[in-house]
């Protein structure tokens, strides 16, 4: 029996809370808050860039933990089904919070070096879903998919029935 999607609790569009809870999301998408992770945060000011104090960050990172507790259980590891994410991609729809969403997101996700399957999955979603000028998209691709990435059809990363899987 499949367990029922989450529900996560909506922001105004562009909210400071909607952009955080996509960073929070890539600081959570490998299963764990890495301290590495939360230092390259620390360093960029991530908190207060995204118009947050550090107990607003840290409750946005709380809220999304509790929302994907319980009903979003896919036996040992959360899942966050491809509509949800659009979901919460949608919540931001300022093309200046996109990118600095996606700078303070991809630093969390390189800042460990090594590239877990779900970062990828959300930043490759994000790009895809706010469909971001190809020379954006080109700084991206080789650190997600390796410096001899191959050219892949867009589209996959967020075809229905695909889940981001959190371990």
């Amino acid at each position: 029996m499949n367990a029922p999607d989450p529900q996560l609790r909506s922001y105004p569009c562009n909210s400071a809370e909607a952009a955080a809870r996509i960073v929070a999301l890539a600081l959570i998408a490998n299963g764990r808050i890495d301290a590495v992770e939360s230092a390259a945060l620390d360093a960029l000011q991530a908190h207060e860039r995204l118009g947050l104090t550090r107990q607003q960050w840290h409750g946005v990172i709380h809220d999304l933990c509790a929302d994907l507790l319980g009903p979003a259980r896919c036996g040992d590891e959360g899942c966050i089904p491809s509509e949800l994410l659009n979901r919460m991609l949608d919540e931001v729809d300022d093309d200046t919070t996109r990118r600095l969403v996606l700078r303070l997101s991809s630093a969390v996700v390189q800042a460990d070096r090594q590239i877990d399957d779900g970062e990828s999955i959300l930043l490759l979603a994000a790009i895809e879903r706010w469909g971001l000028h190809p020379d954006d998209q080109a700084l991206l691709e080789p650190m997600l998919c390796g410096a001899d990435f191959q050219v892949r059809q867009r589209g996959t990363a967020t075809e229905a029935g695909q889940k981001l899987r959190l371990r």
